[in-house]
């Protein structure tokens, strides 16, 4: 999970974005940037998009600074901007090239400290089944998992940005939890040696 954005600084930031403080945009993009970045990468898988993604959400930021009413997080609302310009760039790239769904291979960098080598192998095939059974959800899912998980978010600010009410975000994260489960056991009792006993 992401460190939480410090959101007394962020309001101060957009309170001078109104103002039209031009640096007060370079430390809000210093903030929020990579949140953003992961956030529309999540849904493009395609680094180009989310990076034009960051650039759209941080100049819609600029232009309705003053609008932002102070009912939640700065985080929710830019990431509500975020989740709005994602499903614009995702029509734009299938427009322009049809449905492609690039997955880089984004992999996490392994602890330090972890020297044993069958433990290191262990640890990035996990993550990668993981990446594969998230893959696996549906979009809306998937992203209920990252805001909730990855950027730390309570169902409330979930809901906001997602533009649901908050029943359906228990829902969806319910849902979320029990395929994610069903998959990754799946895939790890098919491999682990019981698993492979029992075949």
């Amino acid at each position: 999970m992401q460190p939480p954005i410090d959101d007394t600084l962020a309001r101060q930031l957009l309170q001078r974005c109104a103002a039209r403080d031009e640096s007060a945009l370079v430390e809000l993009h210093r903030l929020l940037a990579r949140r953003i970045h992961a956030f529309a990468w999540q849904r493009l898988r395609n680094d180009e998009g989310a990076q034009t993604v960051v650039v759209d959400t941080l100049h819609e930021v600029w232009k309705s600074a003053a609008r932002f009413r102070g009912e939640s997080l700065v985080t929710t609302w830019v990431l509500g901007i975020a989740r709005y310009k994602s499903l614009e760039q995702g029509r734009q790239q299938a427009a322009d090239a049809g449905d492609t769904d690039d997955i880089d291979e984004h992999v996490d960098t392994l602890a330090a400290d972890v020297d044993d080598g069958e433990a290191t192998l262990s640890r990035w095939q996990e993550a990668q089944q993981v990446r594969l059974c998230l893959q696996q959800l549906s979009a809306a899912h998937r992203e209920c998992m990252q805001l909730v998980y990855y950027e730390g978010l309570g169902l409330a600010d979930v809901a906001l940005v997602q533009q649901v009410p908050e029943g359906t975000v228990k829902t969806r994260l319910f849902h979320a939890r029990r395929q994610m489960r069903s998959c990754v056991e799946g895939a790890w009792g098919a491999t682990s040696p019981a698993g492979a006993d029992r075949g």
